[in-house]
C-alpha cells in the first residue's frame, strides 16, 4: 500500500529544520497527540534533521499521518557520505558536532515508540521515527497489583504493557525463577527482550525467550503469559503456571489455556495461539502463579483498577511474589 506523505519538507539550511519541526508538531497536535509525545518527536525529528544538514550535505524530510492520525511517521534522508559505524553512532552523548543538541541516534530513538536507521557508504542515510497516540481512557483502563513475597525486597514477577500504532496493545506477565534478586534480575532481562521486539509474532516471542533461557543454563526457567489486543482480534500464549482469563461482551469468564513446562526447558515452544474476536468491549486478566485460579464471575462495570485489587485480595496466595495485570478495552 503507498502512503502519500502530508508534507515534503527540503533540508538545505539550517533554518529548514525549523520548518521541519513546525510540520510535525502541527501533524501531532491536529490529530489529538499530548504536549509531551509531541515534543519528543519534534526534538527527535529536529536533532536528525540538523544531522542530515552537517553530516549528509542535505536532503529532505517526509511527514505521514497513518492509521486515521493515531500515528505520526518521519522519514529523513540524505545522500550524504553515509555512517560507516552505526553503533558507535548510536551510543549516548555521541556527536561529531559542537553545536549539536548531544542526542545523538540513541538519544533520539528514546524519544520515539519506533526508529529505523539505514545506511550506505557514499549512498547516504534514512532515519524513519514514528511515534503512536497513546490510547485514550475511554478506548483502555489498566489495573494492576503487583508485589514481592513477604521474605524478599525484589519482585521476581515482571509485567508487559506496550502501547502501539495508537489502538492496539501488549500485555503480559513474566514469572521469574523463584523469589528474590536473581528472579527480578531475569524476569526483568525478558520483560526488556519482550518489549524491545513487541511486533513478532506471540510464538517467536516466546521461541526466541525459551532460546535465552537455554543459553543462559538457568536450572528453573521461567512461565509467561502474552496477550496482544487489536480492534480486530485477542491474541493469547502463555507457557507454564502463569494463567489468563478474558471476558467478551457479556459472556462468561474464559480460561485460557497454557502449554505445560517452563520457558527454558521445553523442546518446542508451541505456535498455535488462542484467538478471539469481539464485537464491543475485552477483559484480559493476567496473573502470576501468586494467585490462586479464578472461578467465580467477575463484576461487571467497574474500573479495571478497583477490579484487580478485589480479585487480587481474593485469590492471592500467603506466599510467593505475586502480580495480576487487567486491561479492559473497548472499540
Amino acid at each position: 500500500m503507498i502512503t502519500t506523505a502530508l508534507h515534503i519538507i527540503p533540508l538545505e539550511q539550517e533554518s529548514d529544520v525549523g520548518l521541519l519541526t513546525q510540520a510535525v508538531r502541527e501533524a501531532c497536535l491536529s490529530n489529538r497527540f499530548d504536549r509531551v509525545d509531541t515534543e519528543q518527536i519534534v526534538l527527535a525529528s529536529s536533532e536528525m534533521g540538523h544531522n542530515a544538514i552537517r553530516h549528509g550535505n542535505g536532503g529532505h524530510a517526509e511527514i505521514f499521518e497513518l492509521n486515521s492520525g493515531k500515528l505520526i511517521r518521519v522519514v529523513i534522508s540524505d545522500s550524504g557520505p553515509g555512517i560507516p559505524n552505526i553503533e558507535l553512532a548510536s551510543r549516548e552523548g555521541y556527536s561529531t558536532v559542537k553545536t549539536s543538541l548531544g542526542l545523538g541516534l540513541e538519544g533520539a530513538q528514546r524519544l520515539v515508540d519506533n526508529f529505523k536507521i539505514v545506511s550506505e557508504i557514499g549512498q547516504g542515510t534514512k532515519v524513519t521515527l514514528e511515534k503512536y497516540r497513546p490510547l485514550s481512557k475511554e478506548s483502555v483502563d489498566y489495573g494492576l497489583v503487583s508485589i514481592p513475597d513477604n521474605n524478599y525486597n525484589y519482585n521476581g514477577d515482571q509485567y508487559v504493557l506496550k502501547e502501539y500504532d495508537g489502538d492496539s496493545l501488549l500485555i503480559g506477565v513474566i514469572d521469574g525463577p523463584g523469589q528474590g534478586y536473581d528472579a527480578h534480575s531475569i524476569a526483568q532481562t525478558c520483560k526488556q527482550f519482550v518489549e524491545n521486539n513487541y511486533r513478532k509474532p506471540l510464538s517467536e516471542l516466546l521461541t526466541a525467550l525459551n532460546t535465552l533461557m537455554k543459553e543462559s543454563n538457568d536450572d528453573v526457567g521461567i512461565t509467561c503469559s502474552l496477550a496482544r489486543i487489536s480492534p480486530q482480534e485477542l491474541c493469547y500464549l502463555g507457557l507454564g503456571d502463569t494463567h489468563a482469563y478474558i471476558t467478551i461482551d457479556d459472556q462468561p469468564l474464559i480460561h485460557l489455556s497454557n502449554q505445560q513446562g517452563r520457558v527454558g526447558h521445553v523442546r518446542k515452544v508451541k505456535t498455535d495461539m488462542t484467538t478471539y474476536s469481539f464485537k464491543k468491549e475485552l477483559t484480559v486478566i493476567i496473573c502470576s502463579d501468586g494467585l490462586k485460579t479464578i472461578y467465580e464471575p467477575i463484576p461487571k462495570n467497574i474500573h479495571a483498577q478497583d477490579l484487580a485489587n478485589n480479585l487480587f485480595d481474593q485469590y492471592h496466595r500467603p506466599s510467593g511474589d505475586a502480580t495480576i495485570l487487567i486491561a479492559k478495552y473497548k472499540k
